[in-house]
């Protein structure tokens, strides 16, 4: 397809240079890949970082500039290469797996996509979805049913990073959960351990700038705690009857929490780790092994994950609260700067 689309692109490695064209040349397709019609992107955290020109997270890609973000997508197919998937026609609606996984590992071989040796990223590494357009390999495509809108196609990613995460410390049931930060994944967390594993007793930090965040959190069934209105360690003994919860997840990416989970969490517990801090954390190993912790590490998600969580909207699962603000392309700026206020969860933008 020739043409020009609407984008937004970041010009140069230097926070703030991002700049919204309409005259990005439309991409042109391999013979293995599909043209996506874009109609929904969300901004993730990455974006935000990223906008913000965040060394620590712009370094662990290869940013070619000007680079098109964006992620978290959803649309429909507007053209097909001739070695694309047989399955995938003109008109489909449509989400994508953004990581570009080689297939040929040893952890490809295992389904663990996530930690291919070779996986360059669609919306960092590789052009993304915060534009009208996007070129991505067919056999990423994933078919969304009519039930999943595009709006909660966009959601699919994210909720997939939680899903892994929280079947990384295997929640079983009686147990007590305590999801560190209501960002937007925390609140997936959330979610998910709620209302896909059916733990009754999940509890929720944040501080003063996520109270807004806590009361979605809330809303989501979640017991919360505002570190600005008290100790949380202590909070956190007095609401498990001193016995801290089994299961931690770091949700808020802050170098402090491991350590503070550490005091937190009970005997035999697990700390689950997906926030990923600017600075390096320092942890006391001794409690670590006289009270026999587990610490796992999570990134991404398995293909799995993407089916699990298809499965999970189509069939009910609410976290329409997560998508909280739609704004067309154009109007990325303010998305940022809901984002700022802490008034932004997810974020929804449309080309």
């Amino acid at each position: 397809m020739e043409g020009k689309m609407n984008a937004v692109y970041m010009t140069k490695p230097e926070a703030g240079a991002w700049e919204y064209v309409e005259d990005a040349p439309i991409p042109q397709i391999k013979d293995d890949e599909v043209l996506m019609e874009i109609k929904a992107c969300g901004i993730c955290g990455t974006d935000h970082s990223l906008h913000g020109w965040n060394e620590a997270i712009a370094n662990s890609y290869n940013i070619q500039f000007p680079a098109i973000f964006g992620h978290e997508f959803s649309g429909v197919i507007a053209e097909v290469g001739p070695n694309a998937p047989a399955d995938l026609k003109v008109g489909m609606r449509v989400t994508a797996n953004p990581v570009l996984f080689d297939n040929t590992c040893a952890y490809c071989d295992k389904g663990q996509v996530n930690i291919c040796d070779n996986r360059p990223f669609y919306g960092t590494d590789l052009p993304g979805a915060f534009a009208k357009y996007m070129a991505i390999r067919g056999s990423n495509v994933i078919p969304m049913p009519d039930e999943v809108s595009f709006v909660q196609g966009a959601l699919l990613e994210p909720l997939c990073v939680a899903l892994n995460a929280v079947e990384r410390i295997h929640p079983e049931a009686g147990e007590t959960a305590l999801v560190m930060g209501p960002g937007p994944i925390g609140l997936l967390m959330v979610a998910v351990l709620r209302q896909a594993y059916g733990i009754k007793k999940v509890l929720c930090s944040g501080l003063a700038n996520d109270v807004k965040r806590l009361e979605v959190a809330e809303k989501l069934g979640a017991i919360t705690i505002n570190g600005s209105e008290c100790d949380v360690v202590e909070k956190v003994k007095e609401l498990t009857g001193g016995k801290g919860p089994e299961m931690i997840l770091d949700a808020a990416g802050h170098f402090t929490v491991v350590q503070q989970a550490v005091e937190m969490v009970a005997k035999g517990g697990r700390i689950g780790i997906t926030g990923l801090p600017a600075k390096p954390s320092t942890i006391p190993m001794t409690p670590i092994a006289m009270r026999q912790i587990s610490i796992i590490g999570s990134r991404a998600y398995e293909r799995k994950h993407w089916r699990q969580a298809l499965n999970l909207m189509a069939n009910g699962l609410d976290i329409s609260l997560v998508s909280n603000f739609v704004l067309p392309l154009s109007d990325w700026k303010k998305g940022m700067e809901l984002i700022d206020a802490g008034e932004g969860l997810r974020v929804i933008l449309e080309p």
